[in-house]
């Protein structure tokens, strides 16, 4: 059930086409856009789920920033990927002369990305009737990768190849 709400989630805030080999200028235009978006949305996600959980008092200050390093350094290889990929297609979109429109889509896409990863989780937290037992299962995720960005396969696949 989750996973298809991830699912929806993401269809609603991101519907950006496109793939990545081969782009024109539109298409790298949208992947990109759709880049920032995701992992905007997932690293969001994964850190207002932990603030939540913190201001319900299932976490500490000092354990939330702990299991958000934790979360990054488990994904530093993508974190990386995805900054490299990102890079090479500011490059391209700034040669093809859509650097402000790469820079416009970057900004729309990561603020609704993170708005919605906020609005979601003050949704979550709020309509569950414990809190506590929500967190426990979120955090239990987070921890065990079924939050982490190699789990989704749209994001994987735009970095796969070169822009």
């Amino acid at each position: 059930m989750l996973r298809k709400m991830n699912r929806l989630a993401f269809a609603a805030c991101l519907m950006l086409p496109g793939l990545v080999a081969a782009q024109s200028q539109s298409t790298l235009l949208d992947s990109y856009g759709r880049v920032v978006a995701l992992l905007n949305f997932m690293t969001s996600y994964v850190g207002e789920t932990l603030l939540a959980c913190a201001e319900k008092n299932f976490l500490t200050e000092v354990q939330t920033e702990a299991r958000f390093k934790a979360y990054r350094e488990r994904n530093a290889a993508l974190l990386e990927r995805a900054d490299a990929w990102r890079q090479e297609a500011e490059k391209r979109l700034r040669a093809q002369g859509e650097e402000r429109a790469a820079r416009e889509r970057a900004d729309e896409a990561g603020m609704s990305a993170t708005s919605v990863a906020l609005a979601r989780v003050k949704q979550e937290i709020d309509r569950a009737a414990d809190a506590r037992a929500l967190c426990s299962a979120r955090v239990e995720g987070i921890e065990s990768g079924r939050y982490d960005l190699s789990v989704n396969a749209d994001f994987v696949g735009l970095l796969k190849d070169s822009p």
